[in-house]
């Protein structure tokens, strides 16, 4: 496959010669005026997956977006999300390559779209470690990330809050994305404001105007996006994450790109410390966590259901999530086994939540326990599950749901440390169990117990009882003696 150059795509994609004009109808018998440019020869883009919240929590979409020369973002269209999902691209490490596609662009509003007609070549491939459009955010857990906050005013003078208020919510109030983001990795993820904005009254936060179009008008990222470039330069290059404020306007709540530097934020969701957490947690490459049918449904960590509160609650992530950041992996603390290899036995686990996590390994009780099923051999459909221990205090304190539960969780997709749903699949009090029948094809199960807990609820012993026989060796012959003479 030819190594097309992005260079060359992003002259063919913005060039404004040879738009072909095209009306398109309306309902009630208006049209609009479109271009429409054909892509001729081989041209590629880099696919990103959009994840966004509604207000009703019912409500969700995901679709895949391409990116082209690391400034515009396309929906994608003629091809579905199935067939996308079904090459098992991953959000900012694949290519989408096409031949004979268009680029359509609505003369309206300046919205682009990708369309890829029946008949056209269209293929997706993995990046290479070495190609520098690779982003590399889902696999940098730690660190310091750079964070330019922007307030957007649309051409109506509409715009949320104000400078002032929102470096308040993001970077100085009691409880922001900030601190909690320092707080839950025990500091060893940053974000901070970019003192090169406003450095003087509001670091890191500043505010553009789009002089093209309103809040409510499809293509706004893009003209935002747009603005934002041509006042501040490449925003990907010089900052770790983007945060746009923009005009309130419909039921959405707040949108991320997988494994990418941008989030979006429906006026007051700006101000939310689990809208924040949540997107933000999209571009550090998290899933959601669900329970039952609810996709949203596991409240006990900032992957569930946003909620519109500015300091509260004072939480963190569930126990897949954890495994999947690393934060807590020192020592003991951290433990992925396999429950066959302990068919017959039980084995016993002291489990402590994340607020007693020690970075010198000091600490020998377990927060966060992999269960391996199939989720590292099958990396888009392998399950593994997750125990923890889901202690209410301190850095934990305003867990909404199973609070000093012992949680058990299913994951599928992404192995331990990549990109999948988290689903809880039991809380349990003192006494209750919880069993696991899929491991060795059915015929073993796990059945784990959540025992005891001591009166100051610190820690909790679990017990992981598994089925079967203990494997054994067959015995060893002693040698033959040589016949005697």
């Amino acid at each position: 496959m030819p190594n097309f150059s992005r260079f060359a795509i992003v002259a063919v994609v913005l060039a404004a010669a040879n738009w072909v004009n095209l009306a398109t109808a309306h309902r009630g018998g208006d049209s609009e005026i479109t271009h429409r440019r054909l892509l001729e020869g081989p041209h590629e883009c880099i696919l990103y997956l959009k994840e966004m919240q509604f207000e009703d929590p019912t409500l969700r979409n995901s679709s895949w977006s391409c990116e082209v020369g690391g400034v515009e973002m396309m929906d994608v269209e003629g091809i579905s999300k199935d067939w996308i999902d079904a090459h098992d691209p991953v959000s900012g490490e694949s290519v989408l390559k096409t031949r004979d596609a268009y680029v359509q662009q609505s003369a309206a509003n300046g919205a682009s779209t990708m369309f890829v007609p029946n008949g056209a070549s269209v293929s997706i491939e993995r990046l290479s470690e070495d190609d520098s459009r690779r982003k590399n955010i889902a696999s940098t857990k730690t660190g310091t990330f750079k964070t330019l906050v922007l307030r957007v005013i649309d051409s109506t003078g509409a715009a949320y809050s104000t400078l002032p208020q929102l470096q308040d919510d993001l970077f100085t109030d009691s409880a922001n994305v900030r601190t909690q983001y320092a707080a839950c990795s025990y500091n060893q993820l940053i974000i901070e404001p970019a003192s090169d904005i406003n450095a003087a009254t509001t670091p890191g936060v500043a505010e553009i105007t789009v002089t093209g179009g309103v809040a409510s008008d499809s293509n706004f990222e893009a003209l935002a996006r747009t603005k934002a470039t041509e006042v501040y330069g490449n925003l990907s290059s010089q900052y770790g994450l983007v945060v746009f404020c923009q005009p309130r306007a419909g039921t959405w709540l707040a949108y991320a790109y997988v494994n990418h530097w941008a989030s979006f934020y429906n006026g007051f969701w700006c101000s939310s410390l689990t809208a924040q957490m949540h997107e933000i947690g999209h571009n550090f490459n998290m899933d959601h966590s669900g329970k039952g049918t609810e996709e949203y449904g596991d409240r006990s960590g900032y992957m569930g259901y946003s909620q519109n509160s500015d300091d509260t609650p004072i939480m963190c992530f569930n126990a897949a999530k954890n495994y999947q950041l690393g934060w807590y992996n020192t020592g003991q603390q951290q433990l992925s086994v396999n429950p066959v290899t302990f068919a017959g036995t039980t084995q016993t686990y002291v489990m402590n939540g994340i607020n007693e996590f020690k970075a010198d390994g000091t600490n020998t009780n377990t927060i966060v326990l992999r269960l391996e099923l199939n989720g590292d051999a099958d990396t888009t459909a392998g399950i593994d599950y997750y125990i923890g221990y889901n202690r209410q205090a301190g850095i934990n304190s305003g867990t909404e749901m199973a609070q000093d539960q012992v949680v058990v969780l299913q994951k599928t997709g992404g192995g331990g440390t990549g990109i999948g749903k988290s689903l809880q699949l039991a809380a349990l009090s003192v006494g209750e169990s919880h069993v696991l029948q899929t491991f060795n094809s059915g015929a073993t199960s796990v059945t784990i117990n959540f025992a005891s807990v001591t009166t100051d609820l610190k820690d909790a012993t679990v017990t992981m009882a598994v089925s079967g026989s203990t494997p054994t060796q067959p015995p060893t012959q002693p040698p033959t003696q040589p016949p005697t003479q």
